[in-house]
């Protein structure tokens, strides 16, 4: 634990210094929802609670993929992170303080949205249901950390500049966000059960507003947490491995 929290202090005192990220992070989704969503939903309540748990969920998205990723392919190619991997300490209270730095940084990009959801949905979101949102949405936390994570210790820092695009974007589209979720297209229809973005909305939808999730999208949203642990663990390994063999 003391490492683990020594790590968070670190990771936040180097997102601080280059706050610039943060703010993208934060204004994109909260531009997106007021101008492009919001003033679409007529004022239903039900509409704004949905649209807001969705922005949420991409926030959350953009927060952890785009800290992490190219945050750890950096520190992969300086001396610090050569330094790091002399010490005893593992992958375990890294990864674990990556999480907790990711749990702030993502604080930070969803209250304005959340906050612009309940005024506009009126009161909406009954006070008992947002301990369970909570819940749901740390499950996004981790498996978006972990894609992030992925990403930075399986590819150099040029190549996290397209990762933190691409990816995120296919994501965002394929798991349904930028559509109506009553009436997808076909395509999208067809594929977002299969992405992990449809199984955290549904999770954070099922605890404010009753929604049914897909049964697929949440059993594959457990898979992805899996592989892309798996693969954090394989690509932390391999770059050890690289350098110290």
């Amino acid at each position: 634990m003391p490492l683990t929290l020594l790590y968070t202090r670190y990771g936040l005192l180097d997102t601080l210094r280059a706050p610039v990220s943060l703010l993208v992070i934060t204004l994109m989704p909260l531009a997106v929802m007021v101008f492009f969503i919001l003033p679409n939903l007529g004022g239903d309540p039900t509409a704004v609670i949905g649209a807001t748990a969705t922005m949420v969920v991409f926030a959350t998205l953009l927060a952890c993929v785009g800290q992490f990723s190219a945050t750890v392919a950096a520190m992969r190619e300086s001396p610090w992170g050569d330094y790091q991997r002399t010490l005893p300490a593992g992958l375990a209270p890294l990864a674990f303080g990556h999480l907790l730095t990711g749990m702030v940084v993502v604080l930070t990009a969803v209250v304005p949205i959340a906050l612009v959801g309940v005024l506009s949905a009126a009161g909406g979101v009954p006070p008992a249901r947002v301990p369970g949102a909570v819940a749901a949405l740390l499950a996004a936390v981790v498996v978006f950390t972990l894609l992030g994570l992925a990403i930075g210790y399986t590819m150099s820092v040029r190549a996290t500049v397209v990762a933190n695009s691409v990816p995120v974007l296919a994501l965002a589209v394929g798991g349904g966000m930028f559509t109506d979720p009553a009436a997808p297209p076909g395509l999208i229809a067809a594929i977002a059960p299969y992405l992990p973005t449809r199984g955290a909305t549904d999770l954070v939808l099922k605890a404010l507003i009753d929604h049914r999730p897909d049964p697929t999208a949440l059993t594959m949203l457990a898979v992805w947490t899996a592989a892309l642990g798996a693969l954090t663990v394989w690509g932390y390994h391999r770059d050890e491995g690289r350098r110290f063999r």
